[in-house]
């Protein structure tokens, strides 16, 4: 993403530069040197704004995810219930149990 957002800003720049220099009656060899340098700086600036931007997006989906995770632990717990409430279930033995196949 940081590379993308920077060779597609440099390649942006490249353009307007030319057709700048183009319409400005400058010498080709001039608009290319101009159209080049000018490309190399907006790709460095786009890289710094492609890492801000990847910075920015990860932080705000790592807070959504961890709201998203508190919100379903909140609704695990509800239906649940309270930890004390919860029984632990009694094991019967073979005596109490009735015979399979008897009738009560």
């Amino acid at each position: 993403m940081v590379r993308s957002i920077g060779a597609q800003l440099g390649l942006l720049a490249f353009a307007l530069a030319i057709v700048a220099g183009l319409l400005a009656g400058n010498s080709p060899v001039t608009v290319l040197l101009r159209a080049m340098v000018v490309m190399v700086v907006a790709s460095v600036v786009g890289q710094g704004l492609g890492w801000a931007a990847k910075s920015i997006l990860r932080d705000h989906l790592q807070k959504k995810k961890l709201a998203m995770d508190q919100e379903h632990l909140a609704a695990v717990r509800q239906i649940q219930g309270p930890p004390e409430a919860a029984e632990e279930p009694q094991a019967t033995t073979s005596a109490e149990a009735p015979a399979p196949g008897s009738a009560g």
